[in-house]
């Protein structure tokens, strides 16, 4: 977290988790949607919007999220990613917007309007490190754009779980990998 927020300004580092399938980022940014709307930890609360199209962040049923996803977070279930973010800025004013494996043309013309809007996304793409999505046209478009402050590049070590290495925009290491065990844990 001290990497992703400014306690000083509220201000939500714009932030993009990469990761093969399976690593986490999902589990990731449900965390981190609950902790910025709950203010924990010394961050002030803000207004989270997440949009879920397949139901995977928030595992709606009827509507009613069956995770704790924080107070202040509203969840659009079953939308096309993009759709979905256009009516969360038009409607919701989120702070935060939170939105799964992005990769579409479409997805990434919905982050610049958040953008423009004043409003910080957290996104998930999957890749293997930073060279990998660079690799990927739409991904390396925001990149070169420098939509994201932050990248979070997860990983699974055999008999450690999954851990991070968290870069700024520049792609320079901002920390030391460290278990979401530990850090869960501490």
């Amino acid at each position: 977290m001290p990497h992703l927020y400014e306690p000083g300004t509220r201000r939500v580092a714009r932030t993009l988790v990469v990761s093969p399938p399976q690593q986490g980022k999902t589990t990731l940014i449900r965390d981190l949607a609950r902790r910025l709307s709950g203010g924990t930890e010394g961050i002030q609360p803000v207004k989270v919007g997440i949009v879920d199209e397949r139901s995977e962040v928030a595992a709606c049923v009827r509507g009613v999220p069956r995770f704790d996803l924080g107070p202040r977070t509203d969840v659009l279930d079953g939308r096309p990613k993009a759709e979905g973010m256009m009516m969360l800025i038009r409607s919701m004013s989120p702070d935060v917007l939170i939105v799964d494996e992005i990769g579409r043309a479409e997805d990434a013309a919905a982050i610049h309007e958040a953008l423009h809007a004043g409003i910080s996304v957290i996104a998930t793409a999957h890749g293997r490190d930073l060279e990998d999505i660079r690799r990927r046209p739409i991904l390396r478009e925001l990149v070169h754009d420098g939509v994201f402050d932050r990248y979070v590049v997860l990983e699974r070590r055999t008999g450690a779980g999954p851990s991070s290495a968290v870069y700024n925009a520049d792609g320079k290491r901002l920390d030391e990998r460290f278990s979401f065990r530990e850090e869960l844990e501490g």
